[in-house]
């Protein structure tokens, strides 16, 4: 029995429970079960009854992954009640808020966008479909739907923008609060930030995901799009999903660029690596305009402004990665802040940036 194995194991008791009511069928522990990474316990089994599922167990407080159980079944009944939008998503076939367990259909042989990406098969086809698919996501009915400050807390933070609460301060590493001390002593980037969340307040509301990039989206070998995770999923701005996989499409872009010059042996200099940056962000506007155009195909009609709140939380994304990345450095690097510096020109002059982007307002 593998390492996955004993770990689902331990947490054999709510699993089966789940499988037995929906007629799933038992787990074995003699039948393969492969642990995958990612923030959650996850990991890919086959029941008794020879059925693959992903079994997903939220960490984190109780109440916030019970929170956020719930905002799976949300995304379920909604999808249930747009019969006619053709979304596709992994079947979630059994759930326990309490004990934090959601067990879903498996999607076998799908890759991540972020995969693909990776290997430069990311096509502007594929970008188009990406655009489509959060298109009929942002189509289904709000009805019911959690929204606001209630639910999970989103980043960007108001509250952490003026002050780190001690216990994230007890528990962040160093870099992690060299973050949050930059953050907070620009002053023109917390204004930037502040009038970005005012704009998403006011702003009308979608069945949004609030937590989207490209790992979030698994491709068949058909090319069929299927779209993941929903323990964010809220009534929300649609900027801020659009803004993720922007901001995702133009990190990756950035970091190849980099990963190319570092594994070419050079050492480049830092007008070297504005350059090298300048050309990503010229190199990416084709995927980043396949994939608005292909959200506009499919997307309920938008406010005005929206291309430029997606472009804000684009540059959100950028200084969020700079955060993730901290989580196990003692000091930032120069690359991750060259990046975050163009997050920060996008927040501030996010007007100058919607066409660079390829986010032209699209009229249909």
């Amino acid at each position: 029995m593998s390492e996955g194995s004993a770990g689902i194991l331990d947490q054999s008791a709510e699993v089966q429970s789940i499988l037995t009511h929906t007629g799933l069928g038992l787990l074995s522990d003699t039948v393969g079960i492969k642990r995958l990474p990612g923030r959650n316990r996850n990991w890919i089994c086959t029941t008794e009854t020879g059925t693959r599922v992903f079994v997903k167990k939220l960490e984190g407080p109780a109440k916030a992954s019970a929170a956020r159980v719930r905002q799976c079944l949300s995304f379920q009944q909604a999808l249930e009640r747009a019969g006619s939008v053709r979304l596709s998503a992994p079947r979630l076939l059994g759930a326990d808020p309490e004990a934090a367990v959601l067990v879903f259909s498996c999607v076998d042989g799908a890759r991540t966008a972020v995969e693909l990406a990776r290997e430069d098969q990311l096509t502007h086809e594929l970008a188009h479909s990406l655009g489509r698919t959060v298109g009929l996501l942002h189509s289904l009915p709000t009805d019911d739907l959690p929204h606001g400050p209630a639910v999970n807390p989103l980043l960007p933070s108001e509250e952490l923008l003026e002050a780190v609460p001690l216990a994230l301060f007890e528990s962040s590493s160093a870099g992690e609060l060299q973050v949050w001390s930059l953050l907070q002593g620009d002053a023109e980037l917390v204004a930037a930030l502040r009038r970005l969340l005012d704009l998403e307040r006011r702003a009308g509301t979608v069945a949004a995901h609030s937590d989207l990039r490209l790992d979030q989206f698994l491709v068949s070998g058909d090319g069929t799009v299927h779209l993941t995770d929903f323990e964010e999923f809220r009534a929300g701005d649609p900027a801020r999903d659009l803004g993720g996989v922007v901001g995702d499409l133009l990190y990756r872009a950035l970091l190849a660029a980099a990963t190319g010059a570092t594994e070419a042996g050079e050492t480049p200099s830092r007008e070297r690596m504005v350059a090298s940056l300048a050309e990503s962000i010229r190199q990416v506007r084709p995927l980043t305009a396949a994939f608005w155009d292909g959200y506009h195909d499919t997307a309920p009609g938008a406010g005005g402004g929206l291309a430029e709140r997606v472009t804000g939380f684009a540059g959100w994304h950028l200084l969020d990665r700079l955060l993730a990345g901290a989580r196990t450095t003692p000091r930032l690097a120069a690359l991750p802040r060259a990046m975050a510096g163009i997050g920060r020109k996008a927040l501030l002059t996010p007007s100058a940036f919607v066409v660079t982007l390829g986010l032209a307002e699209v009229e249909r």
